[in-house]
C-alpha cells in the first residue's frame, strides 16, 4: 500500500522544513552547524519576533501573579495576536508568523478577537507554530529567558523596563496598563481602526522596522554573538563578522563556493580564526555528500516498480562515472558527527560517499535504502523504499523531485546548518 502524507492548512511561514528526514540527515547538519552557530534555529530569524517574545514573557509574568500559575500560555498567545495585528495595521509589516490569518481577519471583520481559543488563533496551532513553540528555545540559548515557567533574564528585563515600557506609556498608560487590561480578559474584542487605534499604534511603535542603537547593541550581543553563554567558543562572533561582509552582495547564495570563500577569509585573519575555518570546511565537506544524496532519495520516491539496474543506469547517464565534487578523505574525518555513537551509521555514510564518488550506483542505492530502513526502525516505523525481486517498491511518498543535473552538482546546497539564520540576523542589525 502506498502512503501519502497529509498536510493540514497551516500558515506557509509556520512550516518547519525537512521535518520528515527519511535519511536521518537533520541530526548530522545540526551537529556540524552547532559548532559555529550555538543559539539560533532555522526558523528563529527575525529580531522583531524576539522583541515580541520578550515583551510577551514580561506581560505573562506580570499577569500570572493575578491570574495564577498556568495562565502564562493563554496570556502569551493573546499578546502575540495583539502584536501581529498591530504590526500589520500600523506598520504594514507582514513578516511574522500568522500573516495569512491576520490579513484574512482584518479584511473580513470590523473587529478582531484576542483569545487562546482555536477560532481566534493566528496559526493552525499557535502554541506549537508560533513564537512560544519556536522562539523560546533559541531565546533561552541566547540568555533572554530562563527558568520554568520561563521568565526574562535580568538583561532582557532591563531592556523592557528601560526602553519598551517608557515607549508604550505614551499610548497605553503606565507600565502598559491598557495592554494588561486587554490581556487579562479571556476574550478581547478590538476595533483596530477606531476605538483601539491608539493601543494598536503603541504596540506597533515598539515593534517598528527600525531598530534603535540600544536595541542593535543588545541584540548583537545576545542573538548575533550568542550571548554570555556562547557555546561556540567565539566562533559565532567571528562568523557573524564575516557574514556581515557578504551583506552588500545582492545575489549572495549559499553554495560550496561561497562557503569556501568564507573559509579563506577566516584563514586570512590569522591563527585565532583557524578553528572557525576548520568547522566551516567540515560543513562544506558534509554538504557535498548530503545535498546530492537527499535529492537522489527524493527522486527515488517517484520510481516505484523500476528495477535497480535501470535506476542505476539512469544515474550513470545523469551523473556520469561518479561525483568529482566529493573529497572522500575529508568526508571520512566526519565519522564522529555522522555516527553520533552508532558506528554502523557512520560507516554506512562513509560508504555512501565512496560509492557516490566512484559511480557505483547499484551499491549506492542499496546503502541509501539500508540507511532509510535503519532510521525508520529507530523511530518505530517502516522503510519508505524496499527492494523486491530487484525492483524498487515505494511504500511512502513525501515529496518527489527531479534529479539535479550533473552541471548543477558543484553549486548544490540543500541544508541550512543555521548559517542563513545568522546572516538574516546580521542583516537586520546593520545600520540602514
Amino acid at each position: 500500500m502506498l502512503l501519502t502524507p497529509f498536510l493540514s492548512d497551516l500558515d506557509s511561514r509556520a512550516a518547519v522544513k525537512g521535518s520528515r528526514d527519511p535519511l536521518g540527515i537533520q541530526q548530522i547538519w545540526t551537529r556540524l552547524g552547532r559548532h559555529v552557530v550555538g543559539n539560533l534555529t532555522t526558523v528563529s530569524t527575525s529580531v522583531r519576533d524576539f522583541t515580541t517574545l520578550i515583551l510577551g514573557f514580561y506581560f505573562t509574568e506580570q499577569l500570572a501573579e493575578e491570574l495564577g500559575a498556568g495562565s502564562e500560555l493563554a496570556t502569551f498567545l493573546k499578546w502575540e495576536q495583539l502584536a501581529a495585528y498591530s504590526r500589520a495595521v500600523a506598520n504594514k509589516d507582514y513578516v511574522f508568523r500568522g500573516t495569512e490569518r491576520v490579513q484574512k481577519n482584518l479584511a473580513e471583520r470590523a473587529a478582531v478577537y484576542l483569545s487562546d481559543d482555536a477560532s481566534h488563533q493566528i496559526l493552525g496551532n499557535q502554541k506549537i507554530y508560533g513564537l512560544w513553540g519556536l522562539y523560546t528555545m533559541p531565546a533561552r540559548a541566547s540568555t533572554l529567558v530562563e527558568g520554568d515557567p520561563s521568565r526574562l533574564t535580568p538583561p532582557a528585563r532591563e531592556l523592557v523596563e528601560s526602553m519598551y515600557l517608557p515607549a508604550l506609556e505614551k499610548y497605553t498608560g503606565r507600565d502598559g496598563k491598557r495592554i494588561r487590561d486587554v490581556l487579562r480578559q479571556k476574550i478581547s474584542k478590538l476595533d483596530v481602526h477606531k476605538a483601539d487605534a491608539r493601543l494598536i499604534q503603541g504596540v506597533a511603535h515598539v515593534l517598528r522596522w527600525k531598530l534603535s542603537a540600544k536595541e542593535r547593541e543588545f541584540y548583537r550581543f545576545h542573538l548575533l554573538h550568542g550571548g554570555p553563554q556562547d557555546t561556540t567558543g567565539g566562533r559565532q562572533q567571528q562568523l557573524a563578522q564575516l557574514l556581515e561582509e557578504t551583506l552588500s552582495q545582492e545575489n549572495f547564495t549559499w553554495s560550496p563556493a561561497s562557503v569556501a570563500q568564507i573559509v579563506l577569509s577566516a584563514q586570512a585573519n590569522g591563527d585565532g580564526w583557524h578553528a572557525l575555518a576548520y568547522r566551516l570546511h567540515r560543513i562544506r565537506t558534509s554538504e557535498s555528500v548530503l545535498a546530492p544524496v537527499a535529492a537522489l532519495f527524493t527522486y527515488l520516491l517517484g520510481l516505484d516498480e523500476k528495477t535497480v539496474k535501470s535506476v542505476a543506469a539512469r544515474l550513470k547517464d545523469a551523473w556520469g562515472a561518479g561525483l568529482r565534487t566529493i573529497a572522500v578523505a575529508d568526508f571520512r574525518e566526519l565519522h564522529a558527527e555522522l555516527s553520533a555513537g552508532e558506528t554502523g551509521a557512520g560507516d554506512r555514510w562513509i560508504a555512501i560517499a565512496e560509492t557516490l564518488a566512484l559511480g557505483d550506483y547499484e551499491s549506492l542505492l542499496s546503502l541509501l535504502i539500508e540507511q532509510n530502513k535503519s532510521v525508520m526502525a529507530a523511530r518505530g516505523g517502516a522503510p519508505w523504499i524496499e527492494v523486491r525481486q530487484d525492483k524498487l517498491h515505494v511504500r511512502f511518498r513525501d515529496e518527489q523531485g527531479a534529479l539535479p543535473a550533473q552541471s548543477a552538482l558543484p553549486a548544490l546546497w540543500r541544508f541550512p546548518y543555521f548559517l542563513d539564520s545568522l546572516r538574516n540576523v546580521a542583516d537586520a542589525l546593520k545600520e540602514k
